[in-house]
């Protein structure tokens, strides 16, 4: 039997069906949209601020990629390597793409005067599917058995989820992702998925990022004229105490809405609203609220209306184009707020916000298909938190899922820059990143400074004097240097090597690591551990 499972996998591993679907979502993953992202933040009216694309909005993706082929006389390196060249199942019909998910690597991580030797082994499968003109699928599913550096060792213990994955337990955890798409014209989509999804242009994002597991969603999104709104529908979960045993997890549903707006070929804003609610209130399931379920409406006033206590956000983001190839871009984030207080600066808890500023540069220096990239993100003490009710598990309505942040991984509390430098040339990227963060960590499991996002906010010990990165004030310093070849642009199959340097620094500890990595990886998912 177990040598059966064994062929079954291989074969699968083999097995390669190619499909030119055309409504696909395509990978956020950071290394590998290098190849593409250049196109679309270049191009008139498209709506970069909502991520994952689908391939059907990046029209010309299939040219990019076939940008990358080898010319080889070996028909086999070719079959390996290049995009277009993989065997097709396909009739009237139907188109299928079966290809195979496989992470292996080595790294040697030096703490201080410790050497730890880590490896990366996750294997899975990505199945695509598209039936008729209308109808497209999307299955993934990974196992992952890793040991990781230091830092992210920590999170695991303290929190018992793989960063970016899902549940952790004895060093092993799984991740996955799938959806059925309707695409009803070229106007609009409707999506049932199981995944991420990422608000915004930057690296980090305030609104809705990649940063947490994924979640059950419903999508619709229309594209017209110079507009392009989406609603979102989603089911997360609060697992503390569970066990990994999902009949224990904590559901609360929310409703995001956000619209974008090209009003030049230059300038593009974007609307942004969110409110979370739990789906159990002592003995009475709430369920999915009828009430916002509207796609078109504005949420705060029906949450008014309710006389509701669901955690609401709101948000406007906003990009430039400087002769094109340059972008300035920003967001601002409000979760509450009084103008008064904020005129006062006095520290008043209640001030709750984020805002972060970028810019963008391709072809920087006039060299071509060298890309740089600056940001700032700053986000106030209490953002995203939320307060204790008897009648829940404590902040089950904070903007989170899975023990993890949904927008910044760093929680609240904190200011951060990243710049970043990636240069690509036929196959090869190298990327440099280097983040600054300064961060008010909370030290008493009973009083909130306002950083850890799981705790109420009602556990304040004051009203006034809370000043961004108040706390444990902790320096993490994470710089980055990787280098990649696209083995396979269709599995985008790559290979990597790279080194890391994370200095951490407060009055408790001052901690410095090296980490050098080398390995084979599937590039489909982002993994933060840049925090």
């Amino acid at each position: 039997m177990h040598s059966k499972k064994i062929s079954i996998l291989i074969l699968s591993f083999i097995l390669c069906w190619s499909a030119d679907a055309q409504n696909f979502n395509l990978t956020n993953e950071r290394t590998f949209s290098t190849l593409y992202n250049q196109h679309i933040d270049t191009i008139e009216n498209f709506h970069t601020s909502i991520r994952p694309f689908s391939k059907n909005e990046v029209g010309n993706y299939d040219s990019l990629m076939n940008k990358l082929n080898i010319k080889s006389t070996s028909k086999l390196l070719s079959n390996l390597s290049n995009y277009d060249s993989l065997p097709a199942l396909k009739n009237n019909s139907l188109l299928m793409e079966l290809l195979p998910i496989y992470n292996t690597g080595f790294a040697i991580e030096k703490v201080n005067s410790f050497t730890n030797n880590l490896h990366e082994l996750s294997f899975g499968l990505n199945l695509n599917v598209i039936v008729g003109k209308k109808w497209s699928s999307q299955f993934l599913f990974l196992f992952d058995n890793s040991e990781h550096p230091s830092h992210i060792n920590n999170i695991i213990q303290r929190k018992n989820i793989s960063p970016g994955y899902g549940y952790s337990k004895n060093g092993n955890s799984t991740y996955g992702q799938a959806n059925i798409t309707f695409t009803a014209d070229k106007n609009f989509t409707f999506q049932l998925g199981y995944g991420k999804n990422f608000i915004g242009d930057g690296y980090r994002s305030l609104f809705l990022s990649d940063n947490a597991n994924s979640y059950p969603y419903f999508k619709v999104t229309a594209n017209i004229w110079k507009i392009k709104y989406m609603a979102l529908y989603t089911n997360y979960q609060d697992i503390r105490g569970s066990d990994g045993n999902y009949k224990n997890y904590f559901q609360k549903l929310a409703t995001i809405h956000y619209l974008s707006l090209n009003i030049t070929k230059w300038w593009n804003v974007g609307f942004f609203e969110s409110i979370i609610w739990q789906a159990q209130e002592d003995q009475f399931y709430r369920g999915y609220d009828i009430n916002y379920m509207n796609p078109v409406i504005f949420l705060r006033p029906v949450e008014y209306s309710q006389g509701s206590s669901d955690n609401a956000l709101l948000g406007g983001n906003m990009k430039f184009k400087i002769k094109k190839k340059n972008i300035l871009y920003s967001q601002l984030l409000l979760d509450e707020f009084l103008l008064k207080e904020l005129k006062a600066r006095s520290g008043w808890w209640g001030n709750k916000y984020g805002i972060q500023v970028g810019f963008k540069s391709y072809d920087f220096l006039w060299i071509k298909n060298l890309n740089f990239q600056l940001e700032y993100n700053i986000v106030r003490p209490f953002t995203y938190s939320y307060y204790y009710q008897p009648t829940s598990i404590s902040t089950l309505q904070n903007y989170a899922h899975f023990n993890a942040p949904l927008a910044h991984p760093l929680g609240a509390n904190f200011k951060e820059i990243t710049a970043g430098l990636t240069y690509h040339k036929k196959r090869w990227i190298v990327e440099g990143l280097t983040t600054m963060a300064k961060i008010g960590l909370d030290t008493n499991s009973s009083i909130s400074i306002g950083q850890d996002i799981y705790k109420p906010y009602n556990d304040r010990e004051k009203e006034y004097g809370y000043y961004t990165t108040n706390g444990l004030t902790t320096d993490i310093i994470n710089t980055t240097l990787k280098i990649s070849y696209v083995i396979n642009p269709k599995a985008q199959f790559i290979f990597q090597a790279g080194v890391t340097n994370r200095r951490y620094k407060n009055t408790i500890e001052n901690s410095s690591s090296n980490l050098f990595f080398i390995g084979l990886k599937t590039a489909i998912i982002n993994r933060y551990s840049d925090i």
